[in-house]
């Protein structure tokens, strides 16, 4: 599990904490977030990553049974094909479907009315006013810059993104090494150009832990090729560390995290979360960003990472990032973005 899902699998055993049950619905191998609770389920839907569509939905008469029969029903899948099906086929269930994007705002959901819930203020203003997050940006032209608005009266509500800070990411014992890092897909608007930049300019070495996850991503790593090896022959060390596609996925990627000077997350499209930001904080590692989207809502400059426009602002902060105290920032992240917090404001909007 990575990005979004492991979001939502945390949310899930948030609300198993808080004292509540239900069933999570999730691809084949997916591992249970509640084990020894025997009112708690986990479900593998039909079909495969990437590969559910109507048209399994509908041939799976009791997945459709079961989800429906629950007192709510959050839908966090990229299509929200469930939501959909239920606001088409019976609008009376509708009012219990909560709809939480999940990825790439370039999509506006297809059947209201909805209560959406979405992870930032930021996320909110680009579904009301109709814009994608590469409105205005040089992806602009590239992915589309506007979508079709979602009425505000259909926002139910915004809750953040959240991380397990108890058992994933947690601080290390050792000294932080002075190595920069960059952890997401190769997707230029991600800002790994910016990344290696960054890292040159600051005279730092770069770790980049790609997404490898689809052929897409591979493709765009591989685009980026001639500018590591450029960087690398003008003696800069950058190095690419692949994560295993096992159990350990999370535990690699914390050890990254806990060793890092800071992550860089230098990205130049409004970004409507940034999950990795609040995995490195939880570690206690700081992050530097551009100010776009929820970025600056996440990064409290000088408290748990710098601000920077250029490529000149981040390689100097990416110097004094070194003087943050690393326990403040893991403190901030807990207060702010432990899991059962998202679960109680999740409780809160249901009950409302």
């Amino acid at each position: 599990m990575n990005g979004g899902e492991i979001f939502f699998w945390s949310l899930f055993r948030g609300f198993h904490e808080l004292g509540h049950h239900g069933t999570l619905y999730g691809a084949p191998g997916s591992i249970h977030p509640a084990p020894g609770c025997d009112k708690c389920h986990l479900r593998y839907i039909p079909g495969g990553r990437g590969a559910i569509g109507p048209e399994e939905h509908l041939a799976a008469e009791w997945y459709w049974d079961e989800v429906i029969a629950h007192d709510f029903v959050i839908d966090c899948q990229h299509q929200h094909v469930f939501a959909e099906l239920a606001g088409f086929y019976y609008p009376d269930l509708q009012k219990k479907f909560v709809v939480v994007p999940n990825g790439v705002s370039t999509e506006a959901p297809k059947c209201g009315m909805y209560n959406v819930v979405v992870g930032s203020a930021k996320w909110r203003d680009l579904f009301i006013y109709g814009r994608s997050q590469f409105f205005g940006t040089p992806w602009e032209r590239v992915y589309g810059g506007l979508i079709r608005p979602v009425p505000e009266s259909d926002i139910l509500g915004i809750v953040p993104w959240a991380v397990d800070a108890e058992k994933l990411y947690t601080p290390g014992d050792s000294t932080p090494g002075d190595y920069l890092l960059y952890l997401g897909r190769a997707t230029p608007y991600k800002g790994l150009a910016n990344a290696i930049l960054v890292a040159a300019k600051a005279r730092l070495p770069l770790v980049i832990v790609p997404s490898m996850e689809l052929e897409e991503h591979r493709k765009d790593l591989e685009g980026y090729r001639p500018a590591i090896e450029e960087s690398i022959q003008k003696g800069n060390q950058v190095t690419v560390t692949i994560l295993p596609k096992n159990s350990q996925h999370h535990i690699v990627k914390r050890e990254l995290y806990r060793r890092a000077r800071a992550l860089v997350f230098a990205v130049e499209a409004h970004e409507p979360f940034g999950l990795t930001m609040i995995e490195a904080m939880a570690t206690g590692c700081p992050v530097l960003g551009t100010p776009m989207g929820a970025v600056p809502k996440i990064i409290t400059p000088g408290l748990n990472g710098y601000l920077g426009s250029t490529v000149d602002e981040l390689a100097e902060a990416a110097k004094a990032v070194g003087d943050l105290d690393r326990q403040v920032i893991r403190d901030h992240s807990v207060e702010h973005w432990h899991y059962r917090l998202a679960a109680e404001r999740y409780l809160k909007l249901l009950e409302e």
